[in-house]
């Protein structure tokens, strides 16, 4: 097991997707990391693709350039990180893009928020967690905002449902 060097924090630009990089600073002061901080912009087609026309590929450059600056006000305002990070935005599935991304960094680490979803939601909307979690080569830590965390306590029979043990 490697020590941590380089973390990536996915982030939906919301107050509970920046909770994860309050832990990833603590990560990254202690070991002495860089944090990359990454965004998915969802729905449409990639840059990349060649069909586009000039004026739908320079709309796509602008949402990446606007995500951008919204991620880096957003960060300032919380005054969340003292050291500088790298910010990259990319278009896509965000599962497929944050396990894509932490592959080609080379990652030590993944830091993420999660809601904790449970039950048909869960099953109906997915979780971009989980699935990197499944997917990725290399850790992941969750983290779960103060604002869904509750105490709960679990019967033995809930937790047999739930395994779909009975």
């Amino acid at each position: 097991m490697r020590l941590p060097k380089k973390i990536l924090v996915p982030t939906d630009m919301s107050t509970y997707s920046l909770s994860a990089l309050q832990y990833a600073e603590i990560v990254a002061e202690v070991f002495g990391a860089e944090i990359a901080l990454i965004h998915i912009v969802q729905g449409g087609e990639r840059p990349s693709d060649v069909h586009k026309g000039r004026g739908e590929r320079r709309r796509e450059e602008i949402s990446v350039e606007e995500s951008r600056k919204m991620i880096s006000h957003l960060i300032m305002d919380k005054d969340l990180v003292i050291r500088s990070i790298k910010i990259l935005v990319r278009n896509g599935s965000p599962a497929e893009e944050i396990v894509k991304a932490a592959k080609e960094m080379d990652v030590d680490i993944i830091v993420m928020s999660t809601h904790g979803r449970t039950g048909i939601r869960h099953t109906v909307i997915g979780s971009v967690a989980e699935k990197v979690v499944r997917y990725a080569l290399c850790p992941v830590l969750t983290v779960k905002p103060e604002e869904f965390r509750e105490l709960v306590s679990l019967t033995e029979e809930e937790v047999a449902k739930d395994l779909h043990m009975n």
